[in-house]
């Protein structure tokens, strides 16, 4: 696991990841985000791997207490209701032969409404009491994955993003960040064709349902 105390603000790591991000789409197409892949027939070439991005610097110090797939809902928050448009993201993890990863830890981390972290870094006073702020789950059999959370707000000049980070015994961690199609807004670094390999659609809500976004995970071989 990263340790949390490590530098990771977009100033340090921009170059490093922008070279990263070009040696990436300089390669074979890639999987499209929202497409679910079965396994792979034989023979067939194999899918890209979704590209790394930066942790940042408000990975949570603390996973105890709640800590589920549902961020809109904190346990012991009474009276209040989390602000923002719920959205449920969702999709698969796989590996570049199309097979499903079972049992892997999926994580993610965002900002509220308001554009504030969760974190012992942030003025608790200036966030949302009500939004649970990062979450963990596992995936199933399928490799599939769910959370139910709400669209981020801005956070300073980076367009809305939302963490992830993928664990499984034997394998090498992943971070990424999953971006909005639409709202990339330009002033941390990234010209828009790389950070377009990470975004995602948004469908609207409808009636009984939130607002959903899938965004599917390819790791590398082992």
């Amino acid at each position: 696991m990263h340790s949390p105390s490590r530098p990771h603000g977009p100033d340090t790591t921009r170059g490093t990841l922008r070279r990263r991000l070009l040696r990436w789409l300089g390669g074979l197409p890639f999987l499209p985000l929202g497409l679910t892949a079965a396994a792979l027939p034989a023979g067939a070439a194999p899918l890209r791997p979704t590209p790394e991005d930066d942790i940042g610097p408000f990975y949570p110090l603390d996973w105890n207490g709640d800590i589920d797939g549902d961020l809109t809902t904190l346990a012991g928050a009474t009276g209040t209701t989390v602000e923002g448009a719920l959205l449920r993201v969702s999709g698969a993890v796989r590996d570049t032969a199309g097979k499903p990863l079972a049992d892997a830890a999926v994580e993610i981390w965002q900002a509220d409404a308001r554009g504030r972290y969760r974190h012992p870094g942030v003025d608790p006073r200036t966030r949302d009491s009500a939004f649970q702020g990062f979450g963990r789950t596992m995936t199933d059999a399928q490799g599939r994955y769910s959370f139910l959370t709400i669209l981020p707000g801005n956070y300073g000049t980076r367009p809305p993003h939302i963490h992830f980070r993928v664990a499984q015994p034997g394998r090498a961690e992943f971070v990424t960040q999953m971006y909005f199609r639409g709202n990339n807004r330009e002033g941390n670094g990234y010209a828009p064709p790389e950070r377009e390999a990470l975004s995602v659609d948004v469908t609207p809500a409808k009636a009984g349902a939130p607002a959903s976004a899938t965004f599917d995970i390819v790791l590398a071989a082992r």
